[in-house]
């Protein structure tokens, strides 16, 4: 349950409708939303009726779903990016990363973002859905990105965790876990997803460096396929990867 506070109540009350409908990625009725957001259900009535008029959210079946408006600005927004379009254009001539599945994402708080995917010529797609959202601490890029942190902001963000997200036995069940985790992605300059997301998948990731927002780029293959000859490649692809992006985002 979440409550919503703001110094603009009715458009932060909008926004967190709008993010609870993408995090359950399916209808939700007036009632599950006014638990979800801690909201009386008239005003969640009211605010559905609202966003329903500029076809941010839609009616299904007495139900509330995302409107076909939220694709298009996420569509603007990925256009207007001069990163995404560099990703998807270099990823393309990486010797070793094209034929992989490749992603590039976001820090959200404690949230990894994705924006751009590249499906290289593997034949199993491995990637998420672009604009969603994973926990940070059992991703790769969330690693990545959490690594890249100063301590400060680092420990900041750890301090909201109450519990640790356990999707697979592999997934970190302590923060000591976690913590020497983020230390050994320091030291060693990417973080692996050693199939704690997904049984069956590996990822290794990259930050960017000198971004405004922590961002990274991953490979993601299943996990018969890695090998130590072919992690190498793919961390030498991704910094490289990582290290063209920085320098377009700084430019």
């Amino acid at each position: 349950m979440r409550s919503v506070e703001s110094k603009s109540p009715a458009v932060t009350r909008a926004v967190a409708l709008v993010e609870e409908l993408a995090r359950q990625r399916r209808p939700l009725g007036i009632a599950e939303l006014a638990r979800s957001l801690d909201l009386a259900k008239s005003t969640v009535a009211n605010l559905c009726t609202a966003l329903e008029g500029t076809h941010m959210i839609r009616r299904v079946d007495g139900r509330w779903a995302l409107g076909y408006k939220v694709v298009e600005l996420g569509q603007a927004f990925l256009a207007g990016t001069d990163l995404v379009e560099e990703f998807r254009r270099t990823a393309n001539e990486l010797p070793v990363g094209a034929p992989e599945t490749m992603l590039l994402a976001v820090l959200d708080g404690l949230e990894v973002v994705y924006l751009a995917r590249h499906d290289g010529s593997q034949p199993v797609r491995l990637a998420s859905d672009i604009g969603r959202r994973m926990p940070a601490v059992v991703t790769g890029l969330g690693k990545a990105m959490l690594a890249s942190l100063p301590d400060d902001d680092l420990e900041e963000r750890l301090s909201r965790v109450d519990r640790l997200p356990v999707l697979t036995p592999r997934s970190h069940r302590s923060m000591d876990e976690l913590r020497r985790d983020l230390e050994a992605t320091r030291q060693r300059g990417y973080a692996i997803d050693d199939e704690q997301n997904t049984e069956g998948v590996v990822c290794v990731s990259v930050a960017l460096s000198g971004t405004e927002i922590p961002t990274a780029v991953s490979a993601t293959l299943l996990a018969v396929r890695m090998t130590d000859q072919l992690r190498a490649g793919l961390v030498k692809d991704l910094t490289a990867l990582a290290d063209s992006l920085a320098r377009s985002a700084a430019r």
